[in-house]
């Protein structure tokens, strides 16, 4: 039960401060798409865009916890040694540009795949 409240927690607060940090941003209004995700993620001197990614990819993450079935085998499994966020985030928008068939899809969809396909559970 405590998890579940620190993972509502958590998620609660990315999905408070989505609205402000996008506002922030020139994306195209409701653009949800994997393309405004790394256009938003590639500038690492944006300290807010960086931000949200870090908050997006979170949540994203927390998201699939919360809701994979417990019965079934998890298909995403980070390790202590899996890096730092930073360093996701910049695998992240290298297996973007070797998968470019995903741009038009959600952006959270779109981070399971890359999640499922770096991070697999062994």
């Amino acid at each position: 039960m405590n998890s579940f409240r620190i993972t509502f927690s958590v998620f609660t607060v990315v999905l408070l401060f989505q609205s402000q940090v996008f506002a922030q941003s020139n994306l195209p209004k409701n653009d949800a798409s994997t393309k405004a995700l790394v256009e938003l993620c590639q500038n690492v001197n944006d300290i807010d865009a960086q931000n949200f990614c870090f908050g997006f990819g979170e949540g994203v993450y927390q998201s699939y916890l919360a809701n994979r079935n417990p019965k079934m085998k998890p298909s995403i499994c980070f390790s202590p040694d899996s890096g730092t966020r930073e360093g996701i985030l910049q695998e992240f928008l290298s297996w973007n540009q070797r998968n470019p068939q995903f741009n038009q899809e959600r952006a959270a969809k779109t981070l399971v795949r890359f999640f499922e396909a770096q991070y697999p559970c062994k």
